[in-house]
């Protein structure tokens, strides 16, 4: 008798191929499989077809809804756009008004895929959730600990993604595509002839449609939030004005609109935001060693306050680098890298790392500028 036969596993079905294989697998391991697709965004709002690549369609819930009947699986669809709105969608606009950069799919992950799931998990009798993310768990025998590890693949890795997630969480949490290549999974979807084998995968933040975020923060708050402003230099020059700093980000080059060839190279270097000035400059500026996090949490458990030495990754492709987090009270840390890194962005998370491990991670609050840097 298959021991994973009495096990109910609810499948988050996007209705894209990853979720799909994973659906399949599981099924094929024994699993009492339940998929379950949410919707997150209004139908309309989110009618992306033509470009193949965004979810919360009405197309990407009839191909969850198809993949699920082709495996003979029950399948159900959950309103979550209420609280959508208030933990992803809200975030991002409140996040871009403060000056800051979000990541809504961390907030995603964290409120919606791994917290409120769960509770429509136990609603349908489901023992564990499963996801198609490139991620692996796996549980240490002796501590009971369950560690969050790199998938196979580091091209596909999403561990960046996943760094808010609980202990309780991770022990009901199946991964199935982290051991795989993503040419695999798609190899997978052909031979059991899935309806998505060949569907491209999603870019960029899947609610926000071909006119960006600038208007999609416009449509979303009122003028006297988005207050305009002035453009200068490192040095204090007076460069032009900008439209709201809620438009740029650190790093940005592109929209200065500077007007100026000697000026063309510069970049947004830091944001006033009690004075509504948006400071840009040579690239030079833009690399920092340190930094303040807030709102972190500890995938892997840790006994105390004080020093960690590990590696740490600034945004989801950044190439990990070297440093020392400084634990205090209050979720926040000091983290202080070995060599400068360029546009530490605040808003961003900050995943710290042991090897593969997943150890926690946290929000960008700030930067803390040397002294030769004043700006």
């Amino acid at each position: 008798m298959n021991q994973n036969k009495a096990t109910k596993v609810l499948v988050a079905m996007s209705g894209g191929v990853d979720s799909s294989v994973t659906a399949v697998l599981l099924k094929s391991q024994g699993y009492g499989v339940v998929g379950v697709h949410m919707q997150l965004w209004d139908h309309g709002q989110a009618n992306f077809e033509k470009t193949g690549a965004r979810c919360c369609s009405l197309a990407d819930s009839n191909d969850a809804r198809r993949v699920c009947d082709s495996l003979d699986i029950p399948f159900f669809v959950i309103n979550a756009k209420e609280v959508f709105r208030d933990k992803v969608v809200d975030n991002l606009v409140h996040e871009y008004l403060a000056q800051r950069t979000p990541n809504p799919c961390v907030q995603c992950n964290i409120h919606i895929k791994f917290s409120y799931l769960f509770k429509k998990a136990d609603e349908l009798g489901c023992t564990l959730v499963a996801t198609g993310h490139y991620a692996q768990v796996r549980q240490d025998p002796v501590s009971g600990i369950a560690r969050l590890l790199k998938a196979a693949d580091p091209q596909k890795d999403q561990t960046y993604f996943l760094f808010g997630m609980t202990q309780a969480a991770l022990k009901r949490t199946l991964l199935p595509l982290g051991g795989f290549p993503k040419t695999m999974v798609r190899k997978l979807a052909d031979q059991a002839a899935l309806n998505v084998a060949q569907k491209p995968d999603s870019q960029e933040i899947c609610f926000i449609g071909e006119e960006g975020y600038q208007d999609f923060v416009e449509q979303r708050s009122p003028a006297g939030l988005r207050p305009r402003g002035i453009i200068r230099s490192v040095d204090g020059e007076m460069l032009g004005e900008h439209d709201g700093l809620y438009r740029y980000t650190i790093g940005q080059r592109k929209g200065l609109r500077l007007g100026r060839k000697d000026i063309n190279d510069y970049f947004v270097i830091a944001m006033d935001s009690v004075n509504h000035i948006l400071i840009v400059g040579p690239e030079k500026y833009l690399f920092e060693k340190e930094l303040i996090a807030e709102q972190v949490t500890w995938v892997h458990p840790i006994s105390e306050l004080g020093v960690i030495r590990c590696k740490a990754k600034i945004r989801s492709r950044h190439e990990e680098a070297p440093c020392v987090v400084s634990v205090f009270e209050n979720r926040t840390v000091r983290v202080e890298f070995e060599q400068a890194q360029r546009a530490i962005t605040p808003g961003q998370a900050i995943v710290f790392y042991d090897g593969d491990e997943v150890l926690g991670g946290g929000f960008i609050y700030r930067t803390i500028r040397g002294g030769e840097q004043k700006l």
